[in-house]
């Protein structure tokens, strides 16, 4: 993966639009709070994935940039194919969760590799 894939990953999500003309996040109020279980579930996640990149011998920044490449793939799909029932929109604090686990699923194994 090149190093500008995920800001090209990025562009595409940002500038993909929901037909219907709704905003593409959610507003703040509608996130929920910053320790609901889906954040939680976010963190865990990214962690894991970020974690097993490194022990499959990538470095730090790969293992950062495919884990937010894929949240970002998640936050797409919540805003232009989640179906609306279940609330469709995408998020910034999921986002922030994302990166928060994949930072520490790097830190993680490099405390083990240490």
């Amino acid at each position: 993966m090149t190093r500008i894939a995920p800001a090209m990953l990025l562009l595409s999500v940002l500038a993909a639009a929901p037909a219907d003309g709704s905003t593409l996040f959610l507003r703040g109020a509608d996130q929920g709070p910053w320790l609901a279980a889906d954040k939680e579930l976010h963190f865990a996640g990214s962690l894991a994935i970020a974690a097993s990149i490194r022990v499959e011998g990538r470095d730090r920044a790969t293992a950062v940039a495919a884990t937010m490449g894929i949240g970002l793939l998640k936050e797409a799909y919540d805003a232009t194919i989640k179906p609306r029932r279940l609330g469709r929109g995408a998020s910034w604090k999921d986002l922030a969760a994302d990166l928060a686990g994949a930072l520490a699923g790097v830190a993680l194994l490099r405390a083990i590799e240490r």
